[in-house]
């Protein structure tokens, strides 16, 4: 590290001097300022929360963060796998160890910390280092200060957005995709949506892109020669960035909301409405790894989102047949005083 400004820890927080590379990004709408030694961490920040910075952050040394992410980059080598290997273990209900063979980041929502010490391997490897520990450890803070994740693409129209809620597979972004490219909607979220309860409801994103199956051309004509990649998780996805088909959102947040919970159908899709004491119970049945560390925020969060009721959509093996059903709800919505 010769020639970098000092910096002492004090058991995992970093302490001292600023470090020469930082932005203050506005992340679900809390401040969140990212510190490095090296400008790759921080460019990567910026591509992973930097969309509406301009509009919403300010300038790059602007007011204190609410949240610290710094990370300290060093040479050496991780193992010999594509990818290193990433695990995750609890000190704690509020504190979580992002670690590799030769990395180590610290994530505490009592400090609204993040700080470790990374290989320049690990973050050559950028969108694996992105995912899998840049984002993981902002979102593991932000996700404890009432930004509760719920497993939910979220399109937008107007004024009004709309939830499609439902487990892995239930075919969550494609209904998204779809809806963007055939309804003229915006994707505020392709999978999870960050719920804020306090002062009134609001639903937050990080839309940038949506990971379609890798045979989504089966039923989009325009995806049939695009090439899918690996994703930093193992899986092959067609990557489309929402910008380039229109798709992106004007803000990341959206106040009215209705939604509907998504349900295979062996036969036609259909579009029912359903009361609010079943919608919440749909959205907190079975919670995913993931989710349920949030199963005691989850109860409130559901009732929040189900208060006036939504709908069940079930769907068929053919996302075209369920778009007019989407365009019916949104229209419903759009009606609403």
């Amino acid at each position: 590290m010769n020639g970098e400004p000092h910096v002492a820890l004090a058991g995992d927080a970093t302490v001292g001097d600023t470090l020469p590379h930082t932005v203050t990004l506005s992340v679900l709408g809390i401040g969140v300022r990212f510190e490095s030694n090296e400008a790759a961490p921080v460019d990567l920040a910026r591509e992973a929360f930097g969309t509406w910075r301009a509009a919403e952050a300010g300038p790059d040394r602007g007011p204190g963060a609410e949240v610290a992410i710094r990370i300290l980059v060093a040479p050496g080598r991780e193992d010999d796998a594509a990818h290193a290997p990433l695990t995750y273990e609890m000190d704690g209900p509020d504190r979580v160890v992002i670690s590799t063979p030769g990395s180590r980041v610290v994530s505490d929502v009592a400090s609204r910390i993040a700080t470790g010490r990374v290989t320049d391997t690990l973050v050559a490897d950028r969108q694996h280092f992105r995912y899998g520990v840049l984002e993981a450890c902002t979102l593991f803070i932000l996700t404890r200060l009432d930004r509760i994740p719920v497993h939910a693409a979220v399109v937008t129209r107007g004024e009004v957005a709309l939830l499609l809620a439902g487990p892995s597979g239930a075919g969550k972004t494609t209904l998204a995709y779809g809806a963007a490219t055939r309804l003229g909607c915006r994707v505020l979220a392709e999978d999870v949506v960050y719920v804020q309860l306090r002062p009134a409801l609001r639903l937050w994103g990080l839309p940038g892109f949506v990971h379609l199956p890798a045979e989504a051309g089966a039923n989009f004509p325009e995806l049939a020669a695009e090439p899918p990649t690996l994703m930093a998780n193992g899986k092959k996805k067609i990557a489309i960035a929402l910008a380039r088909i229109g798709a992106l959102p004007a803000r990341p947040s959206a106040d009215r909301a209705g939604i509907c919970v998504l349900e295979r159908s062996a036969g036609s899709a259909s579009l029912e409405p359903v009361a609010p004491d079943r919608i919440a119970a749909a959205l907190t049945a079975a919670l995913e790894p993931g989710f349920d560390q949030f199963a005691g925020a989850t109860g409130e969060c559901s009732r929040a989102l189900a208060a006036r009721g939504g709908w069940r959509l079930r769907t068929s093996g053919r996302p075209g047949d369920a778009l007019p059903l989407v365009d019916e709800a949104l229209n419903l919505l759009e009606r609403e005083p």
